[in-house]
């Protein structure tokens, strides 16, 4: 039964020591107790890479799961357009397929879809450079879009500078068009000489169509460009008839 119950000395002890807190001397210096939330830290301190305070970042591999594009399907992959977009977003895609252009392809087993023989790989590649060609010349077309004007309304007028300025700008996005669309036409004249189909629904469909006249971009181009034209020598024949609103017209900027 040893232990169970407190000895005489012990005993002894906790009164004395319940003596002195309740005389008030109980002869215990009083040790502080921080109430602050704030963690003691220092966020500015000078510090030494692999040293006693390194950075819990300094820890992270820096390029861990980085990814580098290597073959043309790769930045081809890369290629997104959202619903609502801007011209940041059309160059960078821009940006993307165009670098991808001048890269190699994956090795046939890892293409975008099945190839069989030399020959449907020789299409496969085919379609790609027809694909990746039409879709820079829509992102072209698409900025040129977002300098043109579908309609020009009288008011329009009162910023016949900015106006002027602007449909340049489309039309040398017109033009750089052009170029990507010859481009497209011939890939899709060489990859219907392979007599098979690929599992590339969307590019058969626009190689089907191109060949057979029923997707021509350059009649497109060309009907936007002479509308364009139409409605650039209406601002000329403004600004011939009103010299002085040939600046910028800041009083109506809000």
């Amino acid at each position: 039964m040893k232990g169970k119950f407190p000895t005489k000395k012990s005993t002894g002890a906790v009164l004395v020591l319940l003596a002195l807190i309740l005389s008030g001397n109980s002869g215990l210096s009083p040790v502080p107790v921080s109430i602050s939330t704030e963690p003691d830290l220092d966020y500015n301190y000078e510090y030494e890479k692999n040293g006693p305070y390194t950075k819990f970042s300094d820890w992270v591999p820096y390029k861990l799961h980085k990814w580098e594009p290597k073959f043309l399907e790769d930045y081809y992959e890369m290629y997104g357009l959202k619903l609502h977009y801007k011209e940041n977003e059309l160059r960078r895609n821009i940006f993307f397929l165009k670098a991808g252009l001048n890269l190699r392809f994956r090795h046939p087993r890892n293409a975008l879809c099945q190839v069989k023989n030399e020959e449907e790989y020789h299409k496969y590649r085919l379609l790609l450079f027809m694909h990746i060609n039409l879709q820079i010349m829509r992102s072209y077309m698409r900025i040129a879009s977002q300098f043109d004007k579908r309609h020009l309304y009288f008011y329009n007028l009162d910023f016949a500078h900015e106006l002027k300025q602007s449909f340049e700008v489309a039309d040398g996005f017109y033009r750089e068009a052009v170029p990507y669309w010859e481009k497209a036409v011939r890939y899709a004249d060489e990859a219907s000489e392979v007599d098979s189909d690929l599992d590339l629904g969307t590019m058969e469909t626009e190689r089907y169509e191109i060949i057979t006249g029923k997707l021509d971009f350059g009649k497109v181009i060309s009907d936007h460009r002479g509308r364009l034209e139409k409605k650039r020598a209406t601002v000329k024949e403004y600004l011939v008839k009103y010299p002085e609103a040939d600046k910028p017209n800041l009083d109506q900027i809000p």
